[in-house]
């Protein structure tokens, strides 16, 4: 009864001790857990993205709306050219109509002195002849050598009155003949006048409007401007955040690391204490085989504990190694771009790849397994350009990183088995073309995934 006692309580410490370390362990991951941190992070990577996208819609929309606009104004700009010289044409005319209005005004003005002359001479010399009455008559009679000389001198005292008189009435014909001209000169003038007054409003208006579309192309240069701005400080912000993720994913992989030597060690000492009870309890059950034997007068032979568990395998509980990483795309077994320098076409700049590309026509959809067995740091759009991406813990400071997903398939924090399918290939994120992204980083530094991986 004693001895049962002794091992009832054995086994009670035991496993009162492995509760406390246990419950320590957990208290200790708990209190330096960065699973929170990463999350908070990768919602405000998720923010900024969005923000990011939408700021550069409107940077777009403000560089057409500006171009638009500056077209509008090159238009009116040769409008308000034709138009003002529409009005120089005008002005022209104008001042060809007021010349020939001046001309024409002299020329009446003249005829009027002509015909006010000839009147003055014609009523001179109807005068005469009104003073000389009879007696110029009489002279005529007398001086007529007969009846038709008589006759022939009348004739031409009555035709030198008629050419008088039609002379004078031809002058006032020319006179009402030139005022009727001057009267359509100036109707003229008139309308050209008025065609000036509407094209220069029409002048006005045009200025006006280009006044306003410059006013407005300006306004969407300045907001275009800012976007620019936010967009730099955007790039500066996901900068940041993604180099705080990566310290947060770091001291995370430090976290999982220590949780699992802790982890082993705990299992190895209920190891060590489960071969001590078991120990124990052999030593004691060939201590009462032995009494039995002595108290029965029998020879006691030892029990054979060859086939016992004591090559009991601690290895097994190793969960992460930087050994034996399989392709990350079983069914896609082509690469484009490989690691390192390379130049983007669509971009039209030099940028270093972090990783390798593994892609094919029709690949979309294509499984994407864990390289390595580990556990989930990431499993989420963050909008770092990744797009729906995961990314594992190995332990020994390596994770393994795989971007662009359609959809993945896994959760923060779950164990995952190498193999095991943790997304779909996609084309999230900045991504031209479906395709997974594939990334090897060894102490949050990014390296060449051939050094770990082949086809």
């Amino acid at each position: 009864m004693k001895n049962k006692t002794k091992i009832f309580f054995n086994k009670f410490t035991a496993v009162l001790t492995a509760g406390i370390m246990s419950m320590a362990m957990l208290t200790f991951v708990q209190a330096e857990d960065y699973t929170s941190d990463i999350a908070d992070l990768e919602r405000r990577q998720a923010e900024l993205a969005d923000e990011r996208e939408r700021i550069e819609q409107s940077l777009k929309e403000c560089e057409n709306n500006a171009e638009l606009y500056e077209q509008y104004l090159e238009q009116y700009d040769e409008k308000m050219k034709i138009q003002e010289q529409e009005i120089d044409n005008i002005k022209e005319q104008i001042s060809v109509l007021e010349q020939d209005i001046s001309a024409l005004s002299e020329k009446i003005e003249a005829k009027r002195t002509e015909v006010d002359e000839d009147i003055e001479d014609f009523k001179q010399r109807l005068r005469v002849m009104y003073m000389t009455g009879n007696d110029s008559i009489a002279s005529m009679l007398v001086g007529s050598t007969d009846f038709y000389d008589i006759l022939a001198r009348m004739e031409l005292v009555e035709r030198i009155s008629r050419h008088d008189k039609n002379m004078i009435d031809e002058l006032n014909e020319n006179i009402r003949e030139l005022n009727s001209e001057l009267t359509e000169l100036e109707e003229k003038m008139t309308a050209t006048e008025k065609k000036k007054a509407d094209a220069e409003v029409i002048l006005k208006e045009l200025q006006e409007t280009y006044r306003d579309h410059a006013e407005t192309k300006a306004w969407y240069e300045k907001q275009a401007e800012m976007d620019r701005q936010r967009t730099v400080e955007i790039e500066q912000e996901q900068a940041d955040a993604e180099q705080q993720l990566q310290d947060f994913i770091r001291k995370q992989q430090e976290i999982n690391e220590r949780k699992r030597k802790e982890e082993e060690e705990r299992r190895r000492k209920e190891e060590e204490e489960r071969r001590r009870q078991e120990e124990e309890r052999r030593r004691q059950e060939e201590e009462r085989r032995r009494q039995e034997a002595e108290a029965n007068g029998e020879e006691y032979v030892p029990e054979d504990t060859s086939d016992s568990d004591d090559n009991y395998d601690t290895d097994q509980y190793v969960t992460g190694s930087s050994e034996g990483f399989i392709w990350p795309c079983p069914t896609v077994l082509n690469m484009t771009d490989g690691y390192g320098e390379r130049y983007i076409v669509e971009e039209g700049r030099n940028d270093f790849h972090k990783g390798i590309d593994i892609t094919k026509p029709g690949c979309a959809g294509e499984p994407i397994v864990a390289s390595a067995s580990g556990t989930v740091i990431t499993a989420s759009n963050t909008g770092n350009g990744y797009g729906i991406h995961v990314v594992i813990d190995h332990g020994d400071k390596i994770a393994t990183l795989y971007a662009h997903m359609s959809s993945c398939c896994v959760s923060v924090g779950e164990e995952v088995k190498q193999g095991q399918t943790i997304g779909y290939i996609g084309c999230t994120g900045y991504a031209y073309g479906n395709h997974c992204h594939f990334e090897v980083r060894v102490n949050g530094q990014h390296t060449n995934p051939l050094n770990y991986v082949s086809m």
